[in-house]
């Protein structure tokens, strides 16, 4: 599982030379027989708040989530604000993905991609014979 090991270690940050952020959420990655699963844990967010999207051979996941801050003070609200809380997290497709037929579901706090595998042809069964 080469790939998903260097997906894992290697975040695309740290070849840009950036620090991470502390509000960029967790990700698992999985591997099934016929597909890759990331799954981001976010939860407060709204479907409409991500972005997720393919470029060649890169997978980049992104939110931004309007949030809004209120002060308490003797049981009104004397001040009221607006935050953007935003990530983005990129990871390098496999050589074996669809990247036509990835999906994208939130449900339950939980971004889930489904990377389906392309059905890779297995190499012949090549005999050497010796020759006597």
């Amino acid at each position: 599982n080469g790939w998903l090991d260097r997906m894992l270690s290697t975040p695309l940050d740290e070849y840009l030379g950036l620090t991470r952020v502390s509000n960029v959420p967790a990700v698992n990655v999985s591997e099934t027989d016929k597909e890759y699963i990331v799954a981001v844990a976010a939860p407060g967010m709204d479907r409409k708040d991500f972005q997720v999207e393919t470029d060649e051979d890169m997978l980049t996941i992104s939110a931004e989530k309007e949030k809004e801050e209120k002060e308490e003070r003797e049981g009104r609200y004397n001040r009221r604000e607006y935050n953007y809380s935003s990530w983005s997290r990129s990871f390098s497709l496999p050589e074996d993905c669809n990247a036509e037929k990835i999906d994208a579901e939130y449900k339950s706090g939980e971004l889930r991609i489904t990377i389906p595998k392309t059905a890779i042809k297995k190499p012949k069964n090549v005999h050497t014979i010796p020759v006597v």
